[in-house]
Parts: structure tokens; C-alpha cells; sequence
């Protein structure tokens, strides 16, 4: 019980941590274009500037579609080895229930992969 506790308290706090950093990193940037527009600076080309060295972040759906998928296919194999093995049926369902939650998981991702890049393709 004090273990979840104390989980949830990490948990709460790390993410109010993130934000704050996020919020006052928000609050910095607008101070900053609000003194740029006190003094009569051009933001435009600034802007330009920040779109033109923006790091693009790729996340990579395929990837991760492909391991979540492996990875219950081997979910499934172990479900058929206890099975086949111990023959412990509660212990099969488990890693059955297991092995459909990683496949739809990983499909679900394939499919965003697929997805996104076809509405890049159309976009761009």
C-alpha cells in the first residue's frame, strides 16, 4: 500500500515538474517577443529564422509497431510452452491476454506509421 502511495507521489510530481518546465519556458519565450515588439524589432524574419533551424522530431512508429509485434509473438510462444509444458491454463490465459494486447498494440502503430506518412506525402 505505502509502496503505491509513494508511486503515485513521484508520479504527480514528476509530472508538474514537466509542466512548470514547460510553463515557464513558455513565459520566458513570450517575455522575450513582447520586448522584441516594445523595441520595434521585425519578428518576421526571426520567425523565418526559428522555422528554418527547427529540429524536426520523427517519432518512430514503425520501429515500435515492429518490436511491440515481435515481442507478443514471443508472449505467444510462451503462452503455448506453459500450456504445453506445465499445463497451467491460468498462466496460459494470462500471456494469451498479454500477447493480444502487444499485437493490437503494435498493429494500432504499424498502421499509424502508414498513416502519417501518407498524409506527409499528400501535405508536402
Amino acid at each position: 500500500m505505502v509502496e503505491t502511495i509513494v508511486f503515485c507521489v513521484i508520479s504527480v510530481a514528476f509530472i508538474t515538474a514537466l509542466f512548470l518546465a514547460w510553463h515557464f519556458y513558455q513565459q520566458a519565450r513570450n517575455k522575450e517577443r513582447m520586448a522584441l515588439i516594445e523595441k520595434g524589432e521585425n519578428l518576421e524574419e526571426i520567425f523565418n529564422i526559428q522555422k528554418r533551424n527547427k529540429f524536426e522530431f520523427v517519432f518512430p512508429w514503425l520501429k515500435l509497431g515492429v518490436v511491440t509485434t515481435g515481442l507478443s509473438f514471443s508472449f505467444l510462444a510462451i503462452a503455448f510452452l506453459i500450456l504445453w509444458l506445465e499445463n497451467d491454463k491460468e498462466l496460459f490465459k494470462g500471456f494469451l491476454i498479454t500477447f493480444t494486447i502487444g499485437f493490437c498494440l503494435g498493429v494500432s502503430l504499424l498502421i499509424n506509421h502508414f498513416v502519417s506518412k501518407s498524409e506527409k506525402r499528400q501535405d508536402g
